[in-house]
């Protein structure tokens, strides 16, 4: 008589044994995309302050696999970068640090904060909305982040004449990237689920 519960009970270990590997998986892969994306944009004249290519594994990270996955790569992509390529030097990969964590734990927990907000009740896909409400949110707490840090930092490292210029400077770099970020990453995140999905369907 327990013999189905124990099959369900089975199937469903199963399943979270699964899971647990396509996470795993997936967040080693962006962490190493987080080394390997900003190698690919410097060779470019200032195609890493443009483009912001770190910042592009840590949201995928978050909107896709979650705030746990998207904190790791968002703290993990620039202190590894940081030994392996020597870039961001340490003034900027501290901030980078609590920055691009920031981007990946508020998408992983705005995301489908909004989804039930905004989503009608039984609809399992989340839509576009809030997938660009999230990702915008956690850009603006983000950089807000990074200038409070730069603030605290520059004077530790003695650099405090550049305190201002770097965190005002801070407000404009790279807004071409985050417009970037905001028209693209949707779509992009939309596709990779649905690619997801179909294939365990299949």
């Amino acid at each position: 008589m327990n013999e189905p519960h124990r099959l369900v009970s089975t199937a469903t270990n199963g399943s979270r044994r699964r899971m647990s590997t396509t996470t795993i998986t997936g967040t080693a892969l962006l962490l190493a995309l987080g080394v390997v994306l900003p190698i690919v944009f410097h060779a470019m004249p200032f195609g890493g302050r443009i483009f912001l290519p770190m910042h592009i594994p840590a949201f995928l990270a978050g909107l896709i696999l979650g705030p746990v996955s998207g904190l790791i790569v968002g703290v993990g992509s620039p202190i590894m970068s940081g030994f392996i390529t020597g870039r961001p030097p340490v003034f900027y990969m501290v901030p980078m640090v609590f920055e691009l964590g920031t981007y990946g734990l508020l998408t992983g927990l705005l995301r489908p904060r909004f989804a039930r907000m905004m989503q009608p009740p039984g609809r399992t896909e989340m839509g576009y909305a809030p997938t660009l409400l999230a990702l915008i949110a956690a850009m603006v707490i983000g950089r807000a982040v990074w200038l409070l840090v730069v603030v605290w930092l520059a004077p530790l490292l003695g650099i405090k004449a550049r305190t201002v210029a770097l965190a005002l400077g801070a407000l404009g770099a790279g807004w071409i990237g985050m417009a970037i970020h905001i028209a693209g990453l949707p779509a992009l995140v939309r596709a990779i689920e649905r690619t997801r999905v179909s294939r365990q369907a299949g």
